[in-house]
């Protein structure tokens, strides 16, 4: 397992702040003034401190990818998260039965190992083997533990497990539901477990469509329940009418190393809950303080912070990156070069435009930051 990884100029952080649109800084003579921000910031907290990743170099990562050629699985889509879609898809359509576990696998591999020889499972392996086949390709996808906040489910279980994968490409956390082969949107957007919960409870679900598969079927509240397949000794698996009053809890589960996690590794790390579970008892943990900001912090991002020094703005960088490998910088345009968690940047006269992103160890590159800062000659 490996744990997030950091990385910070300590001489120049001292001084560094994160800039603001408007903020100018004198250069002895010259001033700087800060025109745009992009940027994700970066978030050491408690609820971050908590995660532990897969790493790079697990061979149980490297086996699953390329047994299952989860490269091709996912080739075909057009930007990162439909490619995220596609791999859930290929999850859900995996498993042959659902319903009570008939084997204990561990892990990805065992898990596909005993659906082949025609194991029955259910929601939690579906999210097992989406967290290590995502972070087989270089994401990050997290587990969730969910449950009813009041009463129990019309029928089935009142608790449920989905994911959360952070996307690069919308630049936070995204929920993906393998045995739903499901994802949520509002607006377009896909959205995360809290925001989710927010527009069921709050908002009467009235502005959610529920996508479903890599063919992105749109269905609304009111097309409750969603028929997903039919098995044998189970019945019928639907997304059903009161399905997203499971959301009423939402736990957080602080490893995704899950092929080689050790005994209580997978326990639940923290608990979103408010007035709506006032009645119903679960698990004693830590609750946050603020559910829609503290579990969603950022990772994969290239953090920056401007200081001066000698007349001359510096640069610092620093990202929360499972298996970091390197930061990349882009000035005025100029094309993508590696480069260090510190540097000077040397302003011209008027417009200047720096992009920065870091890359994993897989090759997979996070978001891009911008700044643009207007000099006087």
């Amino acid at each position: 397992m490996i744990h997030l990884t950091w990385s910070v100029a300590l001489a120049v952080s001292l001084f560094a702040q994160e800039p603001k649109e408007g903020a100018v800084f004198d250069l002895g003579g010259r001033t700087a003034t800060v025109k745009k921000v992009d940027v994700l910031p970066y978030v050491d907290s408690v609820y971050s401190k908590r995660f532990k990743y897969d790493s790079h170099d697990n061979p149980k990562l490297k086996e699953l990818r390329e047994k299952y050629k989860l490269d091709e699985v996912v080739a075909t889509g057009k930007d990162e998260f439909d490619r995220q879609v596609l791999l859930n898809d290929w999850v859900h359509r995996q498993f042959k039965k659902f319903g009570a576990p008939t084997a204990k696998p561990k892990g990805a591999l065992e898990i596909l190992k005993c659906v082949e020889e025609g194991h029955t499972f259910f929601c939690a392996h579906y999210a097992d083997t989406l967290i290590s086949a995502a972070a087989s390709l270089g994401w990050v996808d997290r587990p969730l533990c969910l449950r009813m906040n009041q009463g129990n489910a019309k029928g089935g279980s009142s608790e449920h497990s989905v994911t959360e994968i952070w996307s690069n490409q919308y630049r936070k956390w995204v929920m993906l539901d393998p045995t739903a082969n499901m994802h949520i949107t509002k607006d377009g957007i896909p959205l995360d477990a809290v925001e989710i919960r927010t527009e069921w409870f709050y908002h009467e679900g009235k502005d959610l469509t529920l996508v479903i598969g890599k063919e992105r079927k749109k269905y609304r509240k009111a097309d409750l329940p969603i028929f997903l397949g039919r098995f044998a000794n189970f019945g019928d698996l639907t997304v059903a009418d009161d399905e997203l009053g499971k959301y009423g809890f939402i736990g957080y589960v602080t490893n995704t190393n899950i092929m080689d996690a050790r005994p209580g590794d997978g326990d639940i790390g923290f608990i979103v809950k408010d007035k709506l579970c006032d009645n119903t008892r679960w698990h004693e943990r830590l609750y946050p303080a603020n559910p829609a900001v503290d579990p969603y912090f950022p990772i994969g991002q290239a953090s920056v912070s401007l200081s001066v020094e000698d007349g001359r703005i510096k640069v610092a960088l620093r990202t929360m990156t499972p298996n970091f490998k390197e930061y990349r910088v882009q000035i005025d345009g100029g094309g993508w070069k590696p480069s260090g968690d510190h540097f000077p940047w040397a302003l011209r006269p008027g417009s200047n435009r720096i992009e920065a992103r870091a890359v994993n160890q897989f090759g997979v590159e996070g978001p891009i930051s911008t700044l643009e800062v207007e000099t006087t000659k």
